[in-house]
């Protein structure tokens, strides 16, 4: 079975040297009009062709449904560019070698990557707690300052040892109270992509839910960091 984020951009990229053609060889004009009529029949005929694995079969349903519902303010290019931009800026593998092509492996995560999205945060005056167990609903009180707090039993499991190159295997909660944005950008520079399970409501009082899957390979559209917005 194919992996999301592998699917994904290779769909993506698809879609987008697709439109590229048909505008190059005049059959489709070069307005935001008929870019969004060319992905929309694109996703369509995707569907219908099954074309793609089934992890992304969610992935552009929804899609057809917001190019029939929105129209051009469905913004399917910047969409498809938004994915393929961030894709393109973690970390790739191929023969043991990293990449940035899209169409490669996503590299592992290492624990040192967490270890320094801990770091910038903590620069940045976030409350950073990461030594307590998280297995029940807790308030955790930040007199205002910017919050992540992760379970220390679960992020010790998601990794296969202790060590700085120790890899991730299981995925990770982060439970957040701050600006969401700003922890998506810094995650980011180190490689790190968040998959939002809830903005708000968790099993941390007042913190959303993000999760961290290893190889970034989560079951959906990740978290865009702002500058690809």
């Amino acid at each position: 079975m194919a992996v999301y984020i592998e699917e994904l951009s290779k769909l993506v990229s698809d879609g987008l040297n697709e439109l590229a053609e048909a505008i190059r060889s005049g059959k489709t004009p070069n307005n935001p009009v008929s870019e969004t009529h060319f992905l929309s029949a694109w996703v369509t005929k995707a569907i219908k062709q099954q074309r793609y694995d089934h992890s992304v079969a969610t992935t552009l349903v929804s899609w057809q449904k917001q190019a029939r519902s929105q129209g051009t303010k469905a913004q399917m290019k910047q969409q498809f560019q938004q994915i393929q931009a961030t894709y393109a800026g973690v970390p790739r593998q191929k023969g043991g070698e990293a990449e940035q092509a899209v169409e490669e492996k996503a590299a592992d995560i290492t624990r040192s990557q967490l270890t320094g999205l801990y770091a910038s945060l903590t620069e940045k005056d976030w409350l950073v707690t990461t030594e307590y167990e998280v297995n029940r609903k807790v308030t955790h009180h930040t007199d205002g300052q910017a919050s992540l707090v992760v379970c220390a039993t679960q992020s010790k499991l998601a990794f296969d040892g202790d060590t700085a190159d120790s890899l991730m295997v299981k995925p990770l909660s982060l439970f957040v109270r701050g600006d969401v944005r700003e922890l998506v950008e810094v995650a980011y520079q180190h490689g790190l992509l968040l998959f939002k399970v809830t903005d708000y409501k968790s099993i941390v009082k007042y913190h959303g839910e993000y999760i961290l899957y290893p190889r970034n390979a989560g079951p959906s559209i990740p978290e865009i960091p702002v500058q690809h917005q």
